[in-house]
């Protein structure tokens, strides 16, 4: 039961984010959510054409991000809320995307597989950063080559999933 708390962590994060960012696009209005929505990602915007560019730069920012906040020792507990914003952002945005008429296929075989794993890599990422009071002894030892670790195989993901993207869309 103890080796399974740090995913149980991770499963309670991803499904009270994603919840909250589903009920939140329900309490928005259009206009907002569309530009939060294409701010953050405007490959989600299918009317236009996208440049991949500014999804490697979101990545890129939520990783600095909590990398700045983790450097500071009175910032050190903002990173865990920063990776929770970043799932309410994958549950806001694949309910935007859901809304669409005729995106079920890019959602399908896109965004929610990418962003599901993008999302968990992102929390581990900061759960490696900056552990929870609980969860401490999980993360003690080797804590900064799990960092790079992630951050590389996250940034595997992003690759591919820009890829995948580029195919669908043309």
């Amino acid at each position: 039961m103890q080796r399974s708390l740090p995913f149980l962590y991770l499963l309670t994060l991803l499904i009270i984010g994603f919840t909250g960012g589903t009920v939140l696009f329900r309490f928005a209005e259009a206009g907002m959510s569309e530009t939060v929505t294409v701010f953050l990602d405007p490959r989600l915007d299918l009317v236009t054409p996208a440049k991949p560019y500014r999804a490697i730069l979101a990545f890129l920012a939520f990783h600095g991000l909590a990398l700045f906040l983790a450097s500071h020792a009175a910032l050190r507990h903002a990173v865990m809320f920063v990776a929770g914003l970043r799932t309410v952002f994958f549950g806001f945005a694949s309910t935007y995307l859901i809304s669409q008429d005729g995106a079920i296929t890019f959602y399908a075989a896109w965004w929610f597989p990418a962003q599901l794993l993008l999302t968990m890599l992102y929390i581990v990422f900061c759960m490696n950063l900056s552990p929870p009071f609980m969860l401490k002894k999980y993360f003690s030892r080797h804590r900064k080559e799990a960092v790079i670790r992630v951050a590389a195989l996250a940034a595997a993901i992003l690759a591919s999933e820009i890829g995948l993207f580029i195919f669908l869309d043309n």
